[in-house]
């Protein structure tokens, strides 16, 4: 992992996926609510991301904890950037949603999402998403 892992941005993330991982065991409402809003918020930012400044994930690719994910970044993903973020956003909107309406197959679709973000290493705030994919775990069972 090549980034600065003690920026404001990185300790903000895995602190507050702390949280929401901590909330998640004591109160379910409240864990299952942060969740949504985590998946609605990020559907938000990477629409307007992808439209205004879609430069902006190209740092991906070098941040990448697996080659085959810098590959998947740098030969797929970049050189139609705004359709493949536009199609995320779309997936985190209908995730966030659901989780919202309490179908319950969503917070396992967000863990193994969440899972799937991982191997970005720094650039998903790594162990962030693994973090929040235990909540969802949690939220799951309980």
């Amino acid at each position: 992992m090549r980034a600065n892992l003690f920026s404001a941005a990185y300790v903000i993330s895995n602190v507050g996926a702390i949280i929401i991982l901590l909330l998640s065991i004591w109160y379910k409402k409240a864990g299952t609510i942060l969740v949504a809003l985590l998946f609605l918020a990020a559907a938000l930012i990477n629409a307007w991301q992808a439209i205004y400044e879609p430069d902006r994930y190209n740092i991906y690719e070098l941040v990448a904890a697996l080659p085959v994910y810098e590959y998947f970044i740098r030969d797929v993903f970049l050189i139609h950037i705004k359709l493949y973020i536009l199609i995320l956003m779309v997936f985190q909107l209908l995730v966030g949603l659901s989780i919202l309406y309490n179908k319950k197959w969503s917070i396992v679709v967000a863990g193994i999402y969440l899972l799937a973000l991982a191997p970005l290493g720094a650039g998903s705030s790594f162990p962030c998403s693994v973090i929040l994919a235990a909540a969802c775990m949690v939220l799951f069972f309980k």
